[in-house]
């Protein structure tokens, strides 16, 4: 199937209020509330991005990719464990065919929801390097404000059968890898970051990863801005209005996203990150160690599991 993005998560939260309060926060902006749900939309000519569902405890409900035509959700509706194509009853209306990953996760594949009008942004900062300086009398001045969400980017799970998932994401999705972690040894692969096989001539570095756990979960969603100083400003933000960081700002290796954790009021990661690597769909996969080198290039310090461990475990 040519699934050509990400589209959205839903989860399920027991304070609609306070979701909505952390999610505009962070930088996302209400597309429509009602008794039962509050949807968020990013900046970006996009449908919404986020659903929180009012809930007596929290829970994931859907993860999302998009389909390029009604005829991939036709194609997904044939797998033996797919849904019949449904209706979407949601503001934007669409379709969908919902699927269960082996570790029973939620996926669902979309297609014909209407997008929102893109939100106007400041631009890119223009910055000037050591060696190349392209400002000149002007002036750096960004405003302290929630640092807008472009779109949703990527989705990171944790599984405890790698194998299995990493094939089911490849031969149900459509997802590529563009680098394969081992543990032990390099016969021994354990995770994965993954990148869309439709869309275009260049796709993001991964839009979902697979790591190695006992417990299968998503670990965290990760949204896109601007540049570094909205995810400085962001990070003060969010600081200054009480919600409790995770990680960050650091740089990852893998995927190079300059990076910045938070966790939401039901206890999930979510992640605003910027500059990310760019992959032609079905490059060659590299092959990378899974140790504690390998989780960022410079940042506060993070060893891979105690980061692992701190993915809400929503029973």
């Amino acid at each position: 199937m040519a699934i050509t993005d990400i589209a959205y998560a839903v989860y399920d939260h027991t304070d609609l209020d306070a979701a909505e309060r952390f999610y505009t926060d962070f930088g996302m902006t209400v597309a429509y509330r009602n008794e039962a749900e509050v949807a968020f939309r990013p900046a970006l000519e996009r449908g919404y991005c986020y659903i929180a569902r009012k809930a007596d405890r929290p829970a994931l409900r859907a993860i999302a990719f998009s389909a390029s035509e009604r005829a991939d959700l036709e194609a997904a509706a044939r797998f033996p464990e797919a849904s019949p194509i449904m209706p979407i009853e949601r503001e934007g209306g669409g379709e969908k065919v919902v699927l269960t990953s082996p570790d029973g996760l939620p996926f669902e594949i979309v297609h014909g929801i209407a997008p929102y009008p893109a939100i106007e942004t400041r631009p890119a900062l223009t910055v000037n390097h050591g060696r190349v300086k392209r400002r000149h009398g002007e002036f750096q001045r960004p405003l302290l404000e929630p640092a807008s969400v472009l779109r949703i980017g990527h989705v990171a799970l944790l599984t405890g059968d790698f194998k299995r998932n990493f094939e089911w994401m490849k031969s149900r999705l459509g997802l590529l890898p563009s680098d394969i972690m081992y543990g032990a040894s390099k016969d021994e692969p354990v995770g994965s970051f993954m990148h869309l096989a439709g869309g275009g001539e260049w796709t993001d570095h991964h839009s979902l990863a697979l790591f190695p756990d006992a417990h299968p979960r998503v670990h965290h969603l990760s949204f896109e801005v601007e540049d570094l100083d909205a995810q400085g400003l962001g990070h003060e933000w969010m600081q200054r209005h009480g919600w409790k960081p995770v990680w960050g700002i650091g740089r990852h290796i893998y995927g190079s996203q300059i990076f910045d954790y938070w966790f939401d009021p039901a206890g999930n990661i979510v992640e605003h990150f910027t500059d990310g690597d760019l992959v032609r769909p079905g490059t060659e996969p590299g092959l990378c160690p899974l140790d504690d080198e390998s989780l960022y290039a410079w940042g506060p310090d993070m060893k891979p599991a105690h980061f692992v461990s701190l993915a809400a475990r929503h029973e």
